[in-house]
């Protein structure tokens, strides 16, 4: 108890002689030429502009981690989309594209995570790996993930874009259409 009044009478001098006091009185006639900041960075910014907003980052289906930091480099395990089934049946092409999409969105949401909120601090996207549920016959999953490989370049600019594979198989995970698997490097 005695510390406690000693500490609040210490700091109550120290702010007196920095011409504070513990309660602030408003001043008069007390203009701002400042507008308010906003916590949205320049990557916040695009994304509105794209018209994305980022879902809450979504907990694992199965026994890993959803991002995973080691120094620089931000790694994410692979995010599919809400959609499922087979491109070459139920989906053509360009719906395999917008299902890529939708999984960008979602590593975005990792990685927006993974950097406490701050896009910005993305120095760029290293690899980006692309599964595809796909026919056989199918031979265009380097066209369906463009779908994650063109929106992250369109929010990060040539930053976003990244080394990649593409590839096609006969099952994927709860049966989505596609899984994209990202590393980024941050500041």
């Amino acid at each position: 108890m005695l510390r406690r009044a000693l500490f609040a009478g210490a700091l109550a001098s120290l702010l007196a002689a920095c011409g504070k006091s513990e309660d602030p009185a408003p001043q008069e006639n007390q203009t701002t030429d400042t507008q308010p900041t906003s916590p949205a960075g320049r990557i916040d910014a695009k994304l509105a502009e794209l018209g994305i907003v980022l879902p809450e980052a979504t907990t694992p289906i199965a026994a890993y981690t959803p991002i995973r930091k080691v120094g620089n480099m931000v790694y994410i395990a692979g995010q599919g989309p809400q959609m499922t089934g087979t491109v070459g049946i139920e989906y053509t092409r360009k719906d395999g594209y917008e299902a890529a999409r939708q999984a960008a969105i979602s590593i975005l949401s990792q990685l927006k995570k993974a950097c406490d909120g701050d896009l910005d601090r993305v120095v760029q996207c290293v690899q980006l790996q692309g599964l595809v549920r796909s026919t056989p016959d199918f031979t265009e999953q380097h066209l369906v993930i463009n779908g994650a490989s063109e929106l992250l370049r369109d929010v990060f600019g040539e930053a976003g874009l990244a080394a990649r594979a593409a590839v096609g198989t006969n099952a994927l995970p709860v049966g989505f259409v596609c899984e994209v698997i990202a590393t980024f490097e941050i500041a």
